[in-house]
């Protein structure tokens, strides 16, 4: 075997021009191949040799890890190519007390150590040599770090402990990066915390607290089960806390304010009693700092459970206005107002385990945009639009899940979930906008307002019985579910529009549209599947299932017009009830095949579905019928600790909507108008993942890579028509897609001796659309090239830095006649620094360079600087309070403007941003063990 050496940044270079051409080729240096250490490894107790052990070679001249292997079937091993040195030898199984020995290696040496014999953690022998306190190791496919090598400030939360790690990044939005994938779980003690949001973990957590971070792919709760590989990973970090702290509480109380307008307050507080887990926080803020996505509580709680396809692409109901749900897009002023709780305890010797969990929040904000956008026509028409906006936005969202699981024997488990959330919107607008043609002349402007006022419930449940056999492989599971989904709301609108001569520019004629929609969305499902596995053979494993599901969603929409003040006159061609009903019943498998160091898993689903699609206005019913096929395909590779490559293909079918079924002309404004098209197609979808990842964990050097790839056939697509008013209507029709795709290789390595971590990061990606532009087929593409490198530097206990440079590309074209290409130039700088003062004092200043240069796209160039720093001092003992002074812009040069290309179409816009203020803010961690 050879030694594999970290290429130079030169060579890494290189390499990524080759990447999108060609895997990557490492580069191997020879070690000393005379040189080897051998030997056998075995049960004390048992007497019976340990197969598949962990024996790794450590340099202590650095304490890397030089090499790694797993023992044979007949518990031997061997190391080879080993070059000169002194080295400890680590031998792991699971449940015994690891082995380690110091071993010295010459330019002649050939060591064979006979038979190494491990012992049972609960039966130490004193001829074993045993230590703790190494600071990275594996145990098996999990990478543990001791949480007290990487040494963080007094007070610090575990994201400061992230950020120390080899291998981890924490963004400055709170998301946790691990070996180049976004951590989805985090774990305390194997169990939830605060649900399934890693930042607030990582943000209220203690680091003081953590023995162990344990980091690891875990598989989804069906493959756990069946031990058939589905190919689903989801990054997962498992904070293992320190005995002293297991039972105990601890929490937060923080409140900032600069008397005036700005304002950011937080406390959390948390009960730890052996296997009972209580949490609770509170937030408030003013300061546009926090995540105020929506996203995370619209988003349906499913991590209970996995939720029956029926390969109709679910049946998705949206919102019958062009606003949705999420009321906060980064516009205005917002004030926010969020909270959680969070419940778990086992008994009985884990076998009966209950989880609960509970979020609100709640958004106000108050905003202006303008945007201006370029359109071209096929034949070289083009309108430039300009629009102004003011707007009031306002959100509330609760959810809630659960789950009991109880264990009626050593075989069989059964689960009971249930999760649901409920949630109000709305949001006023006043807005005025003009179109002009490519000769100037003014063809339109109008005047808008409008109301949006819509509430949203759902509610799902799910019954799941497993149980295993006592012949390996055998199981059997059952699972019951029912869904409910209810949108519903009014949408009133008002516009005069004013319509001029396209040659001249004399006015013509307006109109005026004066309505309110009022709409009930619904949606309700039952499902059931049963699912069987069994094993055949060594190596052989085979899954069957069947399974059944009825969806049935509904659409009802009523568009009433404004007579004397009230709204009345129900406009029977604005209006319509309508209902899609899906019966489908699902059959499939898959066969695995399980070897030492890749797994293969092929199959895949048939569905046999009846659909039934009824205009209750016109009484006017429709039924089809489709068999779906959805295939699937995972390789996963993993020929040693810390080389991976993970490959999966999924196909599956594509419904359209309900509201693009809908046979309905729908419009807020005359100016633009769509229609829905009952004989909309399925489409299918293909969709590819590749994944590569090497890394040395010890050393800090990792290398990844991924390509994603999208197509779908007979996707749903636009008929467009635009007049020379620049009215457009639009009805969905169906029409192949343009594949999708996207690669991105990252590569950071560290300077020990310097205290350097550099990363140096490339990505591309290809995507776009066709469409039907007044009768002819238009395509629309776009690519967009990124390079970023990023450097920080840690001078313990004096200073640390860092800085992150992008530059982003962005190309659109179409094949419009005559249409030059579009473009769109950035690059980026963010420079932090954070000196560590006497008496427990620190000064953190980041700066951020934003910089567009004009090109033939725009013409004119931004450029802005933001500048952040704050002061602050810690105090008590442990450092558990601080006082903080911080201000945010101190330039006053934020500002919202963006640019955009897509195709043929260009577009910028600006918006209402928080802009200079500064905070006092003062905190207080406290936290008591209990024994």
């Amino acid at each position: 075997m050879t030694h594999p050496v970290w290429p130079t940044t030169k060579t890494m270079l290189l390499a990524v021009l080759c990447f999108f051409f060609c895997l990557p080729v490492f580069a191997q240096k020879p070690g000393q191949p005379g040189n080897t250490i051998k030997g056998k490894i075995a049960d004390t107790a048992e007497h019976i040799n340990l197969h598949y052990s962990i024996v790794a070679l450590i340099n202590l001249a650095d304490s890397t890890l030089y090499q790694s292997v797993r023992t044979n079937r007949g518990g031997n091993f061997e190391l080879t190519s080993i070059p000169p040195g002194r080295y400890t030898l680590m031998v792991s199984y699971p449940k015994m007390a690891d082995h380690l020995q110091e071993i010295t290696i010459t330019d002649t040496s050939h060591i064979d150590l006979q038979t190494i014999h491990m012992v049972n953690k609960a039966d130490l022998l004193q001829e074993v040599i045993v230590r703790a306190g190494l600071p990275i190791r594996m145990r098996g496919d999990t990478l543990e770090y001791t949480a007290d090598s990487f040494a963080v400030k007094p007070g610090a939360n575990v994201e400061e402990l992230f950020k120390r790690l080899p291998g981890f990044q924490v963004e400055k939005n709170g998301k946790i990066i691990a070996q180049g994938q976004v951590v989805e779980k985090l774990l305390v003690d194997g169990d939830e915390f605060f649900s399934d949001d890693p930042a607030l973990a990582a943000r209220y957590l203690q680091a003081d607290a953590v023995d162990k971070v344990q980091l690891y792919d875990d598989k989804s709760e069906k493959s756990k089960f069946t031990g058939i590989d589905d190919g689903t990973r989801t990054k997962t970090v498992n904070l293992k806390l320190k005995k002293n702290r297991k039972n105990g509480y601890f929490g937060k109380l923080s409140a900032g304010s600069d008397g005036q307008n700005y304002y950011h307050h937080e406390a959390m507080g948390a009960l730890f009693d052996g296997t009972r887990k209580m949490s609770v926080f509170g937030l408030s803020s003013k300061t546009g700092k926090q995540d105020l996505s929506y996203n995370e509580m619209s988003k349906y709680v499913t991590q209970d459970y996995e939720i029956i396809d029926d390969g109709t692409g679910g049946i998705m109901i949206r919102s019958n206005s062009d606003w949705e749900g999420e009321n906060y897009r980064g516009n205005g002023l917002p004030s926010v107002q969020s909270g959680g709780a969070h419940y778990s305890e086992k008994w009985n010797y884990d076998k009966q385990k209950l989880v609960g969990n509970y979020r609100v929040k709640q958004i106000n904000a108050t905003g202006w945009q303008n945007n201006n956008y370029l359109s071209v026509l096929p034949d070289g028409t083009s309108f430039s639009n300009a629009s102004e906006s003011q707007e009031k936005t306002y959100s509330f969202m609760q959810k809630a899940s659960s789950s009991f699981t109880f264990k009626l024997d050593t075989f069989t488990v059964i689960k009971v979930s249930a999760n649901g959330n409920f949630g109000n919107t709305s949001e006023s607008r006043a807005s005025f906008s003009g179109s002009t043609n490519q000769k100037g002349i003014q063809v339109n402007n109008s005047e808008h307002t409008s109301q949006n006022d819509f509430s949203n419930k759902r509610f799902g449940s799910n019954i799941q019985y497993q149980r295993k056999f006592r012949k390996e492989g055998r199981t059997l599971s059952l699972a019951v579910q029912q869904e409910y989904n209810n949108k519903s709301g009014d949408a009133y609108n008002y516009s005069a529009n004013n319509y001029f001569d396209p040659t001249s520019g004399v006015y013509r004629n307006a109109d005026t549209l004066n309505q309110v929609q009022k709409s009930i969305n619904s949606q309700e499902t039952y499902a059931a599947k049963m699912s069987y596995t069994e094993q055949l053979g060594k190596s052989w494993r085979l899954a069957v299932e069947y399974g059944w599901k009825n969806n049935v969603s509904g659409n009802t929409f009523n568009t009433l017009n404004n007579v004397n003040d009230k709204f009345t006159e129900r406009v029977d061609t604005l209006s319509n009830d309508y209902t899609f009903n899906a019966t489908t019943h699902i059959t499939g498998g898959s066969l695995v095949y399980i070897m030492k160091k890749a797994t293969a898993t092929l199959g895949g689903n048939v569905f046999f579905t009846g659909f039934t699609q009824t205009n209750n206005d016109l009484h006017d019913q429709h039924t089809r019928r489709f068999t779906n096929f959805a295939p699937q395909a995972t390789f996963n590779f993993k020929p040693k600790q810390g080389l991976t490559l993970n490959f999966s293909y999924k196909g599956e079918t594509v419904q359209p909507t309900v509201e693009q079924l809908q046979p309905l002309r729908r419009s807020s404004n005359r100016l633009h108008s769509q229609i829905g098209n009952p004989d909309l197609q399925p489409g299918f979808r293909h969709s590819g993942h590749l994944y590569f990842y090497k890394a040395n964990w010890v050393q800090g050097k990792s290398l990844n890579a991924n390509v994603n790839f999208n197509y779908t056939a007979n996707s749903v697509a636009s008929r467009i028509f635009t007049d020379a008013q620049n009215r457009t209507t639009s009805q969905y029709i169906n029409l192949n897609s343009i594949p999708y795709i996207y690669s991105n290789i990252n590569y950071s390595w560290q300077y020990k001796k310097y205290n350097l971590k550099p990363a140096i990061n490339f990505s591309a990606s290809k995507n776009g659309y066709y469409t039907i532009q007044n009768d002819q087929k238009i395509k629309n593409e776009s690519a967009n090239l990124n390079a970023t490198f990023s450097l920080t530097h840690d001078w313990k206990n004096v200073m640390n830095t860092s800085y992150k440079g992008t530059i982003s590309n962005i190309f659109g074209w179409s094949d419009i006649p005559g249409r030059a290409n579009t473009q769109s130039i950035s690059h980026n700088h963010e420079v932090d620094a954070t000196i560590y003062l006497p008496w427990h004092m620190e000064v953190t200043s980041d700066c951020s360079f934003n910089f567009q240069p004009k090109n033939a796209s725009f013409n004119s160039r931004i450029n802005n600087i933001q500048w952040n720093a704050f002061i602050q001092k810690k105090f008590l003992k442990n450092d558990q309070a601080l006082v903080k002074f911080s201000v945010n812009d101190l330039l006053n040069n934020n500002n919202g403007y963006r640019r955009y290309v897509y195709g043929s179409n260009v577009s910028e816009s600006n918006r209402l941003v928080i802009k200079r203020y500064w905070l006092l803010t003062m905190t207080w961690n406290f936290s008591k063990s209990i024994k």
